[in-house]
């Protein structure tokens, strides 16, 4: 009995020093990091302003291979929303949240599981410091009278704050693993574009401004006389196509789209309304304007007469990525970069290859005032 008595005695006393120690510990605790990264700020902020490369920097991957993510909400911004499942008990379920969100200067993820504590949030800071960018990722959360949760805060550095580490880790390589290409000052559209019927030259070029714009007006000249001989019309602004940008060599396709002057003539009666003149704009209107594209290959054009140097054949139609550029064609190829680096740090996967709508007549435009949209197809 006196034994009794004594466990009895030793386990209130312990008792009640947990209960005193565990009112005196902190109720809120906060772990922080950071991480430094050459990659341009926009695309650091992009990276990790939505949950689509997720699972290639956040460590719970790392912990449990087989974990279930779903998205929803929106895309990117504000209103994002994580939820994963394991089957490991020390993971559980939860979900993240993107709840503020501020251009280039800072997101904030809140979280919720059955970890313990409440208001449990993410703030990523990011700081451009010369030509280097810091991303500094803190931590909060709140326990409360939760005593079991105070406890808990006491280890926070070691189960939360590791995480962070990894993850950082994560992130700066997979910056590191994107085109180095900043993209600010680019307006992105994601849309789409319907497949068209196109003539066109395959050629090659040195890789200078100079010879490319001689391939191609040679290969414009010679389809646009194939259009002539088979009376055609040209349905759209000439594309140029890239197929190899090699280090000394450029290899691409010279297309225009075309249509039978009689189906153009149609087209245009239907979508034109009627005591409306059509508008030079039109074919801008219906790309951004339309819900849905028809994806539907176009009928080849048959019984065409074509040189031995002009193909037939029809354009890629899907999503794609569209820039909208004014100045010197030299400067298409970093276009180009950067909307390689634009996917990736949306999560975007290229695929075909890139083309451009050459909007204005290059031999009629001086340089510095030429106009194009830039497209890469996106899965």
């Amino acid at each position: 009995m006196t034994r009794f008595l004594e466990l009895l005695t030793s386990a209130v006393i312990v008792a009640i020093l947990f209960v005193v120690v565990g009112v005196f510990l902190p109720d809120q605790r906060t772990v922080q990091h950071s991480v430094e990264t050459s990659h341009p700020l926009r695309q650091a902020f992009d990276t990790l302003n939505s949950f689509k490369r997720f699972e290639e920097w956040n460590p719970l991957r790392q912990h449990d291979p087989r974990v279930a993510y779903t998205l929803s909400g929106a895309t990117e911004g504000v209103g994002a929303q994580l939820d994963y499942a394991s089957a490991l008990p020390e993971i559980g379920k939860g979900s993240w949240h993107i709840t503020e969100s501020e251009l280039d200067s800072h997101i904030r993820h809140t979280v919720y599981n059955d970890k313990y504590g409440q208001n449990k949030n993410y703030l990523m800071t990011f700081r451009q410091k010369g030509k280097i960018v810091e991303i500094d990722w803190k931590y909060s959360v709140d326990y409360g009278w939760s005593l079991p949760g105070r406890y808990a805060g006491l280890y926070v550095d070691r189960t939360v704050g590791d995480d962070m580490k990894r993850a950082l880790a994560n992130i700066s390589n997979l910056l590191a693993s994107m085109p180095n290409f900043d993209y600010r000052n680019l307006d992105v559209q994601d849309t789409m574009v319907a497949p068209v019927n196109i003539l066109y030259i395959s050629t090659t070029a040195d890789r200078n401004i100079t010879a490319v714009e001689n391939a191609m007006d040679v290969a414009l000249k010679d389809i646009r006389a194939a259009i002539a001989a088979n009376r055609l019309v040209e349905a759209e602004k000439p594309r140029l196509i890239t197929t190899s940008f090699g280090t000394d060599k450029y290899e691409f396709d010279v297309a225009i789209p075309v249509a039978r002057a009689s189906d153009r003539i149609a087209e245009d009666e239907a979508e034109t309304p009627e005591g409306e003149a059509p508008d030079g704009n039109g074919a801008d209107a219906a790309m951004t304007a339309k819900a849905t594209v028809d994806l539907t290959p176009p009928a080849p054009l048959e019984d065409l007469r074509l040189p031995d140097n002009v193909r037939q054949g029809h354009s890629y139609g899907g999503r794609v990525l569209m820039a909208a550029y004014r100045g010197h064609p030299a400067a298409l190829p970093l276009i180009r970069d950067q909307l390689r680096s634009y996917a990736a740090s949306h999560g975007e996967t290229l695929h075909d290859r890139a083309f451009e709508e050459y909007l204005s007549e290059i031999a009629e435009t001086a340089a510095e005032d030429a106009q194009f949209r830039v497209y890469w197809p996106i899965q």
